[in-house]
């Protein structure tokens, strides 16, 4: 322990000194720089637990918007039209006709002015035809008809479904008694109205005359 303490040898003491002195800086040297190399590299080693969370975030974000565009993209089935959805007219061929000469041609235009396409009963049982003169009924395409058949089609929108037929000029009354030959219709002013299940067209006025055209 002695030795350790006081230098022993040839040389003087002052010698062994800076010996031990220049040896213990080299030690402290190596040291202070094995210690800063390695807080080096810890600063320099990404962390990457965080990056590896994010990364995992992102992809289950964009997982997450997937089925809501899918969604919105897929387009809704078709249903019922709605009533507000649906415009009917009812027209003639002609505003004038001589009796007995010319029967009217009717026309019935069934339009879907909604915004998507839809279904729609165009069949006989949903639709009618109706002549008044007056005010008092004349004759209606229900009067005398059997049919209950319903033709439901799909409608886009602006499509017209159009219904024509031709009135004989007689009067009919609901039930049919007089087997559609009632007696045939007079000079005068008439008007025709359509409908399609609660769907009711404005009135056209036609003329039935004694006079030729």
């Amino acid at each position: 322990m002695a030795g350790l303490m006081q230098p022993v040898g040839p040389e003087p003491d002052v010698v062994y000194w800076v010996r031990r002195g220049a040896l213990l800086l080299v030690v402290v040297t190596l040291v202070l720089g094995g210690w800063w190399f390695l807080g080096s590299r810890s600063a320099a080693t990404p962390d990457t637990s965080t990056e590896v969370g994010s990364e995992e975030a992102e992809v289950l974000e964009d997982d997450g918007s997937s089925p809501s565009e899918e969604a919105l993209s897929t387009p809704a089935e078709p249903t019922e039209c709605l009533d507000s959805a649906i415009e009917v007219t009812a027209t003639t061929d002609s505003s004038t006709y001589r009796v007995g000469q010319q029967d009217p041609i009717l026309t019935l235009t069934i339009t879907n002015v909604g915004d998507v396409p839809c279904f729609r009963d165009i069949g006989p049982k949903a639709n009618e035809l109706e002549i008044t003169s007056g005010g008092y009924h004349v004759w209606s395409s229900d009067d005398c008809s059997t049919s209950d058949e319903s033709d439901r089609i799909l409608m886009a929108p602006e499509k017209q479904a159009v219904l024509t037929l031709t009135w004989n000029s007689r009067l009919s009354q609901k039930g049919c008694p007089d087997e559609g030959k009632g007696r045939k219709a007079k000079a005068g002013r008439y008007e025709v109205v359509g409908r399609n299940l609660k769907v009711t067209s404005d009135g056209t006025p036609f003329a039935l005359s004694n006079k030729k055209n």
